[in-house]
């Protein structure tokens, strides 16, 4: 999906582009209008945008200037500059900027400004299948990352203790690590959540290996940023600032833009991995920089992240607030220290429906032994480790209630060291079976979560932003995923239902006050009474006078 924000401060002019635009049926284009400049900067500071359609002359600040604050933050968006004079000076200026890709007189007309939007998406589409062609992938993407940087990072990951700055520098400088050891790190995590029609393991490899790329390409734009393996299915990135040598310490300031750029990439990521990989992606963000000790602890957080919160599988966009204590501290490290990695890999197989769980399953039941451990406390605490791993799983995916009605849960209770280890092991891989069999109505409820989150939404900010951006923020889903599953889910596009609601209020309205049309007509979120009326007599058939007075 494509944003491309209409800046104008006449509103006539502003509310005439923006409905020419949404008839003009450019495919997966969201449209946003801003009035001013001011209001410009507060999307391009929250999301990604991929075209400007600006006037070059405004109050308080002008289309160069806007431009500048363009490039600082998205260095890949296409700007049109429109303008009601024939301003050579201007038109020099933006010519000489290579992110301006046309400058248009409004008496140019509709037609003339549909063009130069046209060739601004052809231009992004076409550096697109440069850089990321799944061909171009295959045939030029190296086969392994750089071995030294992947074991040093992973090395990272088990040092819990106040790191050595200087050593850690010296490590990074041997192996042309781009980062500053004195400097703290901004983790996030892109996880697969299906792999399309890779099926292999020597494909999956690959194709780790060209989200990575993609990953560094997007954010190495503003960022200094290493990608690496974290396990089959999730994808670790460490960012920080890039740092001249003038200063070689980032201020707020530059902490805060790098955020921003890493935030508002993460819907590009996702969606340059879907259009040339196939690829659905989750991508979970810390809200805070760490330290290097603090790496390990932050990423567990944004791995439990994925299955914490709404929608499991879908494309989410997460931040997470890694500051904040952990739940249940104490019972998360003994199960991390009873169980490790490879229980955690084989709750994510469960939790996936993978079929692949049984093969983590029977390696945890080779590491006991046929028997199980002869050491009661080890014997114990792999107990323990696999009980809690099931408990998880089974409330994540809601399953609580179902397990109690159809699974013998209390049999966990009588399980000690004494146990047979053959019975253990036949009651958790048939509890198992039985979870990856019913997990499918996870989805179902979640869906009618995310639904329900949806619809009240609309129907309390009817008069407010409903731009597809903003609704996919409140359930944190790709703005283009979220296009499509709706359609999937409930057979009618977001926006038809957005126009059934305000259909719907503005006819108990009309009913039932005496409001007048303006005051209608802005509760509806409309900005020009005008488009009320043209949008209630192509809907309704009528006037919204005519159908009041009807009504009476």
């Amino acid at each position: 999906m494509r944003r491309m924000m209409i800046v104008d401060d006449e509103p006539v002019i502003l509310d005439g582009l923006y409905e020419f635009f949404q008839k003009a049926e450019f495919a997966d284009l969201e449209i946003i209008k801003v009035h001013s400049a001011d209001h410009a900067i507060e999307w391009l500071n929250t999301f990604r945008i991929d075209i400007v359609l600006s006037d070059i002359c405004m109050p308080g600040m002008d289309g160069m200037e806007l431009i500048r604050e363009i490039v600082d933050r998205w260095p890949r968006c296409k700007v049109i500059l429109l303008t009601g004079y024939n301003e050579f000076d201007y038109a020099h200026q933006a010519i000489r900027n290579p992110c301006v890709i046309d400058y248009l007189l409004k008496t140019e007309g509709m037609d003339k400004i549909r063009s130069s939007v046209a060739m601004a998406l052809e231009q992004i589409s076409s550096e697109e299948e440069y850089n990321y062609q799944t061909q171009w992938f295959r045939d030029k993407l190296p086969r392994t990352l750089p071995q030294l940087q992947q074991l040093l990072l992973h090395d990272i990951l088990r040092r819990t203790e106040k790191i050595d700055y200087r050593a850690l520098q010296e490590e990074f400088d041997t192996i042309q690590l781009p980062f500053q050891a004195s400097q703290r790190i901004l983790p996030l995590i892109i996880r697969i959540e299906a792999w399309g029609n890779y099926e292999t393991p020597s494909d999956r490899t690959l194709i780790r290996y060209a989200v990575a790329n993609i990953s560094e390409e997007l954010l190495g734009d503003k960022a200094e940023i290493k990608a690496f393996d974290l396990d089959p299915v999730t994808i670790a990135c460490f960012v920080q600032p890039k740092f001249d040598s003038l200063s070689a310490v980032p201020g707020e300031d530059k902490w805060l833009k790098t955020h921003r750029f890493v935030h508002g990439t993460m819907e590009s990521i996702q969606q340059a991995c879907g259009t040339c990989l196939g690829l659905s992606t989750s991508i979970i963000v810390s809200s805070h920089i760490v330290d290097w000790h603090e790496l390990n602890y932050t990423l567990n957080r944004l791995r439990l992240s994925a299955y914490d919160s709404l929608g499991l599988g879908m494309e989410k966009l997460l931040k997470v607030n890694t500051i904040e204590p952990e739940p249940l501290q104490g019972l998360m490290q003994i199960r991390l220290a009873s169980t490790g990695l490879l229980l955690e890999y084989f709750k994510q197989r469960l939790l996936e429906g993978n079929t692949d769980w049984t093969a983590s399953f029977h390696k945890w039941v080779d590491l006991a032994g046929e028997n199980g451990p002869e050491d009661p406390f080890v014997r114990w605490r792999m107990l323990s480790g696999i009980s809690n791993i099931l408990l998880d799983v089974v409330q994540e995916l809601g399953l609580t209630e179902q397990a109690l009605n159809e699974q013998d849960l209390s049999r966990m209770l009588h399980f000690d060291v004494n146990t047979s280890w053959p019975v253990v092991i036949s009651f958790f891989h048939s509890f198992f079976e039985w979870i990856v069999d019913n997990r499918r109505a996870t989805f179902k409820h979640d869906e009618s979560c995310i639904l329900s989150m949806i619809h009240q939404y609309i129907t309390l900010h009817l008069a407010d932003d409903l731009s597809l951006t903003r609704i996919a923020q409140e359930v944190s889903l790709n703005p283009s995923y979220l296009s499509r599953w709706y359609k999937k889910a409930t057979g009618k596009s977001l926006s038809d239902y957005i126009a059934e609601k305000k259909l719907e209020l503005s006819k108990q309205l009309l009913l039932s006050t005496a409001l007048k049309m303006h005051e209608i007509s802005t509760r509806l979120g409309f900005s020009d009474q005008h488009y009320f009326f043209r949008f209630f007599k192509k809907t309704v058939g009528c006037t919204p006078q005519e159908f009041r007075e009807k009504g009476k």
